[in-house]
């Protein structure tokens, strides 16, 4: 090929290359969006779910938590089942209830403490999240029915085991203002859960106690609500919000 030939050929190769690379510049952007913006949805993973789509909405004596995965933590210790006060069974009752307005595609894990935490399993791998299929439910079903209430009460160890599971919600439930979590150990869990919504239900023999308890004060720092239930107060149909 001679020297005026070969500079014609990376002549032509080079228009062609500018004139690909010019009609992809030049496609139009949709209508409303700026510069740079029209390639944004590649960028977002394949199981990316938009925002509000698919979450559950369930309670626990009134108070609504909503997302994909929830873990409730619940305390078992012997002042839970005293002589006529049955709180833990009324516990049973309304997790079990919780549990059934989760679908397939959400996960759940049920923790009871006392001195130390019971945790539901499932697959055989402590601490993993289950989904809430039918087999999953009756298997909580048989577990819940095999806690009994006795011991003391631990609350720190409890709530950073339900937080290393990094649900979105955490139903935190005990009878004890006392003992209470320090101010030290509250900031300890705002900052482990960095993020993850409480709720905290009270559970007492009487008329709340004046003043904030510091469950009271957990919710308010995780973003939940709280619950007092009296237990001598005959429950009534509706009271539950959520149902």
């Amino acid at each position: 090929m001679s020297r005026f030939s070969r500079r014609w050929s990376l002549a032509l190769c080079w228009l062609l290359a500018l004139g690909w690379t010019g009609t992809v510049l030049a496609q139009p952007r949709p209508p409303g969006k700026a510069a740079g913006e029209q390639n944004k949805s590649v960028l977002l993973p394949k199981y990316h779910i938009p925002s509000g789509s698919g979450k559950a909405r369930t309670s626990l004596f009134g108070i609504v938590g909503e997302g994909y995965k929830f873990v409730y933590c619940f305390d078992r210790s012997g002042s839970m089942g005293g002589s006529g006060r049955n709180a833990l069974r009324a516990v049973k009752a309304e997790l079990l209830a919780s549990l059934d307005r989760l679908d397939t595609v959400h996960q759940f894990q049920i923790i009871f403490y006392n001195e130390r935490p019971v945790i539901f399993n499932p697959s055989g791998m402590p601490g993993r999240l289950a989904f809430a299929n039918q087999q999953n439910k009756d298997r909580a079903r048989r577990f819940v029915d095999s806690i009994v209430s006795d011991g003391g009460t631990e609350h720190e160890d409890a709530l950073r085991l339900a937080i290393r599971m990094r649900p979105d919600v955490i139903f935190f439930l005990t009878d004890g203002d006392d003992p209470k979590l320090t101010r030290d150990q509250l900031n300890t869990i705002q900052r482990l859960a960095a993020g993850i919504i409480i709720h905290a239900i009270e559970f007492g023999p009487g008329k709340k106690p004046e003043g904030k308890s510091f469950l009271e004060v957990l919710a308010g720092e995780n973003g939940g609500q709280y619950a007092y239930v009296d237990l001598s107060r005959p429950s009534r149909p509706g009271d539950d919000a959520g149902q």
